[in-house]
Parts: C-alpha cells; structure tokens; sequence
C-alpha cells in the first residue's frame, strides 16, 4: 500500500477524532446549562412574583394599626426584589424583549413606584392610604399574571430550541462517531494487510537473507564487511582460506593492520581519511582496482579489488571483493615471455631472409648478369645451350628465394602494393599473351573470356598483386595440362563491386581428399603432380594468402583425371576516371610500374646523348655487370667501390643520376647519401638505392633516408633503362636532354619535371588526354571544396591522397608533396592552401602545353 494512502487514512482519521472531540465537548456544555436552575429560576420567580403579590395584598388587607405595618412593609420589600429581578436579570431578557411584556412590565415598575410613595411614607400616612394600595394590587395582579403567563411560553420555547439544538448536536456527534467508526474499521482492514504484508516481506527477506549468505559463504572471491571505523565485521569462507585468518581472528581486527602491505598502508589511511572528510574517493566506488594484499604469512600477492560503500542513517559500512590473482597475474607474464618469445623467433626469422636474400640475391645477381652479358656475345651452339641451362637454372633459384621471401612477407601482413585504377581486360589479356607459347608446347589450347559491363575493363585495385595470383593460377594449370584445354573467365557479378576470375583446366585434377591441402605451405600432391613439376609447394599458399590479403577467397573443384576449376572473388570496383590512379592508400612504391613498351625494351637508350650516372656498389662482380649494361645503353658510368668514395665522385663533379648500393662497409649507402644531402653535393640529381634488400621495412627505411626509390637486385637492362627514363632529369645542361615530345612542354623552366611523354606513351594520345583532362577538373574541384570549407574532413583528406597518386603518376613531384601535405596535417583546421595553388598553378600550365587549345585549369 502506497504512503500516500496511509496518510490520507491518517489524516481523516485525525480530522474525525478532532470533529468527535469538538462536538462531544458542546454536548458536555449544553447538558451542564439544562443542569443549571436558570429556566427553573425564570418559572418560580415568575410565580415568586405573583404569589409574593397576593400576600402583600392581604397583608394590606389585614393591617388595622401601626403594628401591622411593618408586615405590609416587609411583604412589599419582597414583591420589590421579585419584581426588580423581572426587571433586571438577564434570565428575563427574552421575556422583557417581547413588545407586549414591557409595556405590561412598564406598567407594573410604574404601580410599584406609586406604591413606594406609601409604603416609605410615615405610618399615619400608610394607615390612611391603605384602601388606594389595596386598589393599586388589585390592577398589578392581572397584569403580574399576564406577565407569568408569557415568562412560562418563553420558558417552554427556550426549552424546545434547547432540546432541538441538543438533538442537532447529538445527531452530528453520532455521524462522526459513526464515520469515525468505519474509518477506524478501514484502518484496521489496512493495518491487517500491511501486517499480513510485512510478514510476506520479512518472509522474503529471510530467505533473500538466507540467499545472500550462501552466496557470500560459497563465493571464491573474498568478501569482508569493514565499518566506518576500520575494522572488520564480517568475513566468508574465501576471505579465511585466502588471507589465512579465521573468521574469530579476523572480526573486530583492524583492516589495515591485517591484510593491507605496510607499504600501501599510509596511502589507505590517507584515502579513507579523504573520503571521510568528503573528498573523492579514488578506490571506493571506482570498480575494479589492481591492488596488492597481504596474507597471515606475510606474503604479499597481487589482487582485484572492488569497494563499495553502504551508508545508513546509523554508520557507513564498506562491503570489499577480493580476488586473488596471482594465477592470472603468472599466465599473463607466462603469456607475454611466450609471446616475446615468439616476436623474437618472428624477427629472427626475418633477418634470417633478410640475410639470406642479401646473401643469395648478391651472388645471384652476378651469375644473372653474366649470363644476360653472354647472351649478347658469339656463342656456339653448345655454349647457347650452356647459357640457357644457366639461365634456367638461376631464374629457378630465384623464384624459390623469392617464393620463400614473399611468403615471409605475407605472413606479416606487409602490404606491399596499393591501391590504383587499371585495366583489368588488358592485364588478362597481357598474361594469357604472355603464356601462349608455354601452352603451345604443352599442345594446350589457352583462351579467355571477359565480361566486365560498361566501365570497359577499368578497375580499382592492386594489379601487381593481382598479376601474381593470375601467374601462379595459370602457369599450374598449364604445369599439370597436356593435350587439352585452359581457359580463363572473368566477370563482374551484377552490379556490384565483384569480380569473379575462374581458371578451368582440363589436366590430371586433385583428389577429393586433398582439396583441403593444397593451399597449405609446402604441399606437394601425388605423384602426378610431383613428377610432373619442381618446386617449394608455396606457389598456392602465397596465392591465397594474397587473394586474402585483396579482400577476397579462392575456392578449388576438381575431380582427379577430369581437371581442375579454380575460382576467385575480389573485390575491383570499377572506374570511369579513365585511368586515374587512386591513392587513397598509396605511398611510393618500391618499384613504380614503367610502360609497357618499356618493359619489353631490351637496348633502349634515355635519348641520343649519354646520362652521366655514378655507380656506388662494393661487390666488384655487381659493379662491372651493372656498368657493363649501362654502357650498353649508351650512357657514361663512374664506377665508386664504396659509401666514401660514391661521395667524394659526387662532390667532384656532377651526375645526372646515382645509382647506391645500401650494403658497404665502412659508410653505407643510406650514411652516403645522408653525406651527400647535407653537403648539397648533387643538388637536383636523384639517388636510386640498388640492393639486395627485399624486406618492405628496409625499402620504407631506405626510402626516409632520402633515396627516391629502390630497385632491388638482380636488376637487368630493362629495369636500369625504365629507372633511367623516369628520374633523370630533363633539363641536363650541355643540350644533353632528350628531346621533348610534340605537345609537350619543356620542363626546364619549371621546378617539377614531369612524365607526361611516357604518360602518353603508355596509355595512347586518345585516352592520355582524357585523363588529362579529368583530372584537371578534379583538382579543380578539390582546391573549389578546400577554399569553401571550414575544416578539412575525411572524405577531404582521402581525395588529397587520390590526386597526389595521379600526380606522382605524371611526375608532379611537388604537386604530390603538397597534396600529401593536405592529407596529413594534424589538425582539423583547414591549412594555408597557398602552396597547393602554386604548385597546380605551375602543373596546370604544362598539362595546357601537353594538351594544345584545351584550358588545362
């Protein structure tokens, strides 16, 4: 029952009790006026007075002397007095108010007085006037009736008001003793319930009770109960069994002094003095605390704590949970040693590859390099033969080393490409190109389908990741195909962002029970598979791991003798930007992709005049090939054996491009160039790291050192011929440079060189100018959006990497600084855009050049 309802049954019956109270008090009053002689008074005066009357009347009829006199006197006097109270009193006030009665009342005052003028007169004089007094009562008897008979009808109507007043009043005080009955019936009703109530909720508190302490009692986590005064008042079972203490040991004893650390102890007296003074409490209330306790042995061992504060109108108690975790505190430092344990073993493992690579790569790129040197010479039919088993050979042993490295990679999840637009139809078609003579002498049939909707093969995605999986996927099937049939299908699903890519093969197929393995590292299959090919069984462990590493699955049927069907899904969204390469995740690559007309170049030269490009490499084999190849294509090498001497050929003269080495004693490539940077000695020349160094940490080390990119070891004619097209510089004094390119601007005049000639090169006239053209207004746009925004968002920050990808695409070194600068800043604020404008100003002008009677922004 709510409490409003109690007090209002209280508050009526309160009213009630004060009603009955008022009302029996006015009965009490009005019985104790009917007790008093007043109405008994008004009727005997009244006849007091008449009969009082009639004796002076015979008295004054019986005097015959003097002496009879004073009986008339004393008679009179009597009469006087009965008829002054009449007069006077105010029991007679109702009687005397009555129009009729104080004339008659005025009459009899009037006859007395007369009547005085006699009676105080001598007695001669009364004696005489006897017979005139003797008339005058005559007259005042029928006049003192009249009065006695009205003072009795007022009598009997003072009395019927009375006794009506009395019912009216006894009537009211029986509904209020009545009212306060059935209040007083309801209330006990109530009182009944609450009663039956309270008993149900102490029953249930029992129990809750009850409950509760079978809950604390069983509880392995130990529970103490300490009052406002520190000490103990209750413990469970879990506290005696962890602390040691028996509960008799522990109730009354002070809490600090039993199982606080004596060096945690002042800082607890200090905290609960803060929280008595009303400060805030920085373990009570805070939930779960890290603390140390100590045990009846003086152990002192970690624990979760967690206080909490019950305060009552009496005292404040502290309810504590303890729990020892000195078990979960050993497996987590077991956890973490076994955990460095095994980031060590992870590191250890890495600089094992990365020596080996160095170590293998480095010897490798020499036997290479001969063999490509030998190639280019008169050779006999047997040496040809030789030079081709080498080749075999060591390209083999490249790829196990690279296989092995990349795995190595993969493992960490390096991210070694980014994000950019391509085109998916020509990179298929480049591939299945690219394999069609390995299928002819398998006698197999290789053909491909594509499907990809409207966007015309433009996709947004990591081609070189990509191309990997679509090697690996179609050199097997073609491995294990012979007589038959390789097909590659790809299609869009939908509408949406999928791209399924299937390779079907007509080969030896794999058992059911190993479709399972066969994407483990390491696997090798039967004996169709074994003695039909060589190597590390990574190939399918590393193409999942990247399919996984893209965003997609890959997925095998196969049915052993009828082939195999290898599907992939991947997420390539498609593109209508005509070939714009997003960066929203780029940086450099280690190795930008050149075009493809110069991927096939086997001699080509940077222009008709040699680039005059210094050498640093330490390993003389390296040295030679590496100078050997260059001069084949046409440019001056100077050869440095080392950091310190690479230094000292650049502080003596000028180079139009340096290729380092990393790996020197003494002074390292990254120490060199770290001395050639300060001492500004090749100021505009770009440094190219030349290493065995594949780890993508070493080539992001490399790369802050300050070197533009990192070509990795072997290298060949083609790589330093690409490297060489994209970062010597065009305006080399001495009208060494190569001649520009109709349409295109020279870029002697501004800061930043860009490629667009190799741009156009590589995507056609056609199709260059449309990127050209949209990308210009892009960037419009950004600087449009930048100039009318507040603060710089996301989205804002992801297109500032976007641009800046296309602009190191097309050369616009600067232009990509500044971008990269807008994406980075550190606050929200929006950064001076001055630099950015000037840069695409400068940028703009030569795209104009490039793309004659267009407004280039």
């Amino acid at each position: 029952m709510s409490r409003s309802v109690l007090i209002t049954v209280g508050l009526v019956l309160a009213l009630l009790a004060v009603q009955s109270v008022r009302l029996g008090r006015e009965v009490l009053v009005r019985l104790e006026v009917l007790s008093t002689a007043a109405t008994d008074s008004l009727q005997w005066t009244l006849s007091q007075a008449e009969i009082e009357q009639l004796k002076l009347e015979n008295a004054v009829l019986s005097a015959r002397d003097a002496q009879d006199l004073s009986q008339v006197r004393r008679e009179f006097d009597i009469l006087y007095s009965r008829v002054a109270t009449i007069r006077e009193s105010r029991t007679f006030k109702s009687v005397r108010e009555a129009p009729e009665n104080a004339q008659i009342l005025q009459r009899v005052m009037a006859r007395i007085d007369t009547l005085i003028t006699y009676i105080d007169g001598p007695d001669e004089a009364l004696l005489f006037g006897l017979p005139q007094v003797s008339k005058i009562l005559r007259k005042n008897r029928d006049d003192l009736r009249v009065l006695a008979l009205a003072g009795l009808a007022e009598h009997a109507r003072i009395t019927e008001e009375k006794r009506l007043n009395l019912f009216a009043i006894l009537s009211r005080l029986a509904w209020v003793v009545l009212a306060l009955c059935v209040a007083l019936a309801l209330t006990a009703l109530m009182m009944g319930r609450l009663y039956q109530r309270g008993k149900r909720l102490a029953e249930r508190t029992r129990f809750a009770v009850a409950r509760m302490r079978a809950m604390i009692t069983s509880s392995l986590d130990a529970i103490l109960v300490v009052g406002d005064d520190g000490r103990i008042q209750e413990v469970n079972g879990a506290a005696e069994t962890i602390f040691g203490y028996s509960r008799g040991e522990a109730t009354g004893a002070d809490m600090a002094q039993l199982i606080v650390p004596d060096h945690l102890r002042d800082a607890h007296e200090q905290g609960m003095q803060a929280y008595r003074a009303g400060g805030t409490a920085k373990v009570i209330g805070q939930g779960r605390v890290q603390l140390e306790a100590k045990r009846k042995s003086g152990e002192i061992f970690p624990v979760e704590l967690s206080i909490t504060a019950s305060q009552s109108a009496e005292e404040t108690v502290f309810v504590s949970y303890l729990r020892d975790i000195s078990d979960r505190i050993a497996a987590e430092e077991e956890l973490t040693r076994t955990r460095d344990e095994a980031l060590a073993g992870e590191r250890a493992k890495a600089d094992l590859l990365t020596v080996m690579s160095h170590e293998m790569r480095t010897p490798l790129t020499g036997v290479l390099g001969a063999v490509e040197l030998l190639e280019g010479t008169a050779l006999s039919p047997d040496q040809h033969d030789y030079v081709s088993a080498i080749r075999t050979s060591g390209d083999r042993l490249m790829a196990h080393v690279n296989d092995v490295l990349q795995l190595s990679q993969l493992e960490t999840s390096v991210d070694y490409e980014h994000q950019r637009i391509f085109n998916l139809s020509d990179l298929v078609q480049e591939l299945i190109d690219a394999h069609q003579s390995t299928a002819r002498r398998g006698r197999n049939d290789l053909s491909l389908h594509c499907s990809l909707g409207a966007s015309g093969g433009d996709v947004l995605g990591r081609p070189v990741a990509l191309k990997k999986v679509l090697v690996n996927l179609i050199e097997n099937a073609l491995q294990f195909t012979t007589d038959g049939a390789v097909s590659v299908d790809v299609q869009r699903l939908g509408q949406s962002d999928t791209v399924e890519i299937s390779i079907a093969d007509t080969g030896a197929g794999i058992a059911e029970r190993d479709l399972d393995r066969i994407f483990e590292d390491f696997i090798r299959l039967d004996a169709s598979y074994a003695r039909s090919s060589e190597g590390t069984g990574l190939g399918l462990a590393i193409t999942r791991r990247i399919v996984v590493a893209l965003g997609g699955d890959i997925s095998c049927e196969s049915e052993l003798g009828e082939g195999s069907l290898f599907t992939i899904s991947l997420p390539l969204p498609a593109s209508h930007t005509g070939g714009v390469i997003d960066a929203a995740h780029a940086d450099p690559a280690p190795v930008p992709q050149a075009p493809a007309a110069l991927q096939n170049a086997g001699n080509i030269q940077v222009g008709d005049d040699a680039a005059r490009i210094l050498v640093v490499e330490d390993n003389e084999i390296n040295r030679l090939l590496v100078e050997r190849m260059l001069t084949n294509l046409g440019h001056q090498v100077v050869l440095a054996p080392g950091g310190a001497e690479g230094v000292a050929a650049a502080r003596a003269e000028r180079f139009d491009l340096i290729f380092m080495d990393i790996s020197m004693p003494e002074v390292d490539g990254i120490e060199a160039t770290r001395q050639i940077r300060e001492q500004r000695l090749a100021e505009g020349t770009q440094i190219v790291a030349l290493t065995a160094h594949v780890a993508p940490r070493d080539h992001a080390r490399i790369r802050d050192a300050g070197l533009a990119e990192v070509v990795t070891k072997p290298v060949s004619k083609s790589t330093l011929a690409e490297v060489i097209s994209r970062r010597v510089r065009r305006d080399r004094s001495g009208g060494n440079a190569p001649a520009a390119a109709p349409g295109q601007a020279e870029a002697g005049s501004f800061d930043q060189g860009s490629d667009i000639t190799q741009f156009f090169q590589a995507l056609g006239a056609e199709r260059g100018a449309q990127f050209l053209a949209g990308y210009c207004e892009e960037v419009d746009q950004f600087l449009s959006d930048l100039r009318a925004a507040q603060t710089l968002d996301p989205d804002q920050r992801q297109e500032a990497h976007r641009l800046a990808g296309s602009a190191a695409v097309l050369g616009f070194t600067e232009l990509r600084e500044a971008l990269l600068t807008i994406e980075h800043v550190e606050t929200e604020e929006m950064p001076d855009l001055m630099t950015l404008a000037c840069e695409w100003e400068q940028a703009s002008r030569e795209i104009s050049a490039a793309l004659p009677g267009k407004a280039a922004g």
